[in-house]
């Protein structure tokens, strides 16, 4: 579950603001007490989330101050109408429940799930047999979203990946990219075989990591739609199965995707969209070596979590490119 993050006095005063104007506007009861349990990496200083507590209920507010200029929130929140009257009737998906926009576009606000991550489980759970209950929902969900709108055929472009990969051995030290030149070039072979094959396009998550989806009791619930579009579905995918990294597995239980084989296969038990296998694993591939590499940047410091990431991918990439 997520931690409590400070709030400096000028975060304090905006959070106040919001509250002010979202109690007015909607609420009937007020606001009791706040914590932020989320910053951006990127854009720490516009984007977090503060959960609000009133005596009854919580609610998750969203803030953006690039947004009333970006209309990025203002998007995803008329994204989320849509996609909650979409999942209506479903037994087992949905979306957070959309509750309140700014009209200003700085803001907004949906119900809060006080409920484990996807992430949560894969990352601290004991019980593998949960966790693979966890890739199940996921898949389901996710063929849910994938079936919004009728998927069409679009021809596979991995340049993006091979040049990511071609500058990021440029950026680590000489002995890692001694160590990684035999995956890459595989990496850069394969890409040229692959480019131009067909698969499948769909309305997708485009940002589908395990943080954004709530272990419901019942219901599986997906969140934050900011990068939400059209495009391959192999790529949401990737997004979620690559934390089977922080798995514990054995060599001979992991394919050449690099993933853990029953996690794959309980993800694919309720996810039925006919994607083409061979773009899925080179692509997970890919998202595992590029995350490694990235790791090993000589302009970047690890943090002790970084440091067994970055073991983990290790230890998986040379059990994955043991596979031809």
């Amino acid at each position: 579950m997520a931690g409590t993050l400070p709030l400096s006095d000028e975060e304090n005063a905006r959070v106040a603001s919001c509250i002010d104007e979202f109690s007015n506007q909607f609420l009937k009861e007020p606001i009791r007490r706040y914590e932020c349990i989320y910053r951006s990496h990127a854009f720490g200083d516009t984007r977090s989330v503060v959960i609000l507590h009133t005596a009854a209920q919580a609610f998750a507010l969203k803030i953006d101050t690039q947004s009333p200029d970006t209309g990025r929130l203002k998007s995803e929140y008329d994204l989320l109408v849509e996609l909650y009257r979409f999942f209506e009737g479903n037994e087992t998906s949905r979306v957070v429940r959309p509750v309140y926009l700014s009209p200003g576009g700085a803001f907004l606000v949906t119900e809060y799930i006080n409920r484990p991550t996807a992430v949560d489980l894969i990352y601290n759970s004991k019980d593998d047999d949960q966790v693979a209950q966890v890739y199940r929902r996921a898949g389901s969900w996710l063929n849910d979203l994938h079936s919004r709108n009728p998927p069409v055929r679009y021809a596979f472009r991995p340049r993006w990946m091979t040049d990511s990969l071609k500058e990021l051995m440029t950026a680590v030290p000489n002995k890692i990219a001694n160590q990684s030149r035999t995956m890459v070039n595989l990496m850069l072979s394969e890409g040229t075989r692959l480019k131009g094959t067909e698969d499948l396009r769909v309305f997708s998550h485009g940002d589908y990591h395990g943080q954004n989806l709530i272990v419901g009791q019942g219901k599986t619930i997906g969140l934050d739609f900011t990068e939400a579009r059209d495009k391959l579905a192999v790529y949401d995918i990737v997004d979620f199965l690559k934390a089977d990294i922080f798995r514990n597995g054995g060599a001979s239980g992991v394919d050449r995707s690099g993933i853990l084989k029953r996690n794959k296969d309980m993800f694919f038990r309720l996810y039925r969209h006919p994607v083409n296998v061979e773009i899925l694993d080179y692509c997970l591939r890919g998202r595992l070596l590029k995350d490694w590499l990235a790791l090993w940047r000589n302009d970047h410091d690890c943090s002790e979590f970084e440091r067994d990431k970055r073991q983990r991918l290790g230890d998986r990439l040379q059990v994955a490119f043991q596979h031809r």
